[in-house]
């Protein structure tokens, strides 16, 4: 049962200059749609167009890794991985590459791998704040609270302003039993983001086991308020601090 919101931070879509290819017109042509249906939710179609980028040029690693990007907000890990794959093949050192591909990696469940895949990542780029921070959840998937809490420092060393790194070391704490170190991480990613609700109903299960129920409730009612599909994840919430309550 998932009882905490742990927040893997997914990498963007590159746009055509940030790919810093050289490529046919037809090529860019439909990456740029690409990118456009990928903007509006449209992934199917967005994967069909990437698919044409690489049919013009195949040497694109830009073109799967965005494709991969799709594939893995249709939930397809296996292809997914397959494109960040030949990402890296054609770009060794692509470091999203092997972030993303860490994160599909994750979503399977398979944390050796990932933890892997984003220590490479960090080792190309040791400024990628996501690599570390997503490092961290692996590791706390993995039992090592320790190495997970170390993780989300150094993320937030290199962006103070990741709203994730702070729920997740939140997480981490109120675990070793820091609920007001807990609390005040939570307050710092609700800071960041505003629509955070995850950050909310994580605060307000804090505050439970803080004693504070009313103070709870309104943090669980604004984060039903931001996605009413976290209604389950809420209820597991009190659930855990009623159990918590009777042990004591």
């Amino acid at each position: 049962m998932k009882c905490f919101y742990w927040s893997v931070v997914s990498l963007f879509i590159l746009s055509l200059s940030a790919s810093q290819a050289q490529v046919s017109g037809s090529a860019a042509a439909y990456f740029e749609r690409g990118n456009r249906f990928f903007a509006a939710g449209d992934f199917d179609k967005a994967i069909t167009d990437y698919t044409g980028a690489i049919a013009f040029n195949p040497a694109w690693a830009a073109a799967y890794y965005n494709r991969g990007i799709a594939r893995y907000h249709k939930r397809d890990f296996d292809e997914a991985i397959a494109d960040f794959d030949a990402a890296i093949e054609i770009d060794p050192r692509y470091a999203a590459a092997f972030c993303s591909r860490a994160d599909a990696l994750y979503a399977k469940r398979e944390f050796d791998r990932a933890i892997d895949d984003y220590s490479k990542a960090i080792a190309i780029n040791p400024r990628l704040a996501e690599a570390y921070c997503n490092r961290g959840v692996a590791r706390k998937a993995k039992g090592d609270l320790e190495g997970a809490i170390a993780d989300y420092n150094q993320s937030l060393k290199i962006n103070p302003r990741l709203a994730s790194a702070y729920n997740n070391r939140g997480n981490a704490l109120r675990l070793k039993g820091y609920l007001q170190e807990a609390a005040a991480d939570f307050d710092r990613a609700i800071r960041i983001d505003r629509d955070f609700a995850e950050a909310y109903a994580n605060r307000g299960l804090t505050l439970l086991l803080q004693g504070n129920a009313a103070e709870a409730e309104k943090d669980f009612e604004k984060c039903l308020k931001l996605d009413a599909n976290l209604k389950p994840f809420v209820e597991q919430m009190k659930e855990l601090s009623r159990q918590h309550t009777v042990k004591q």
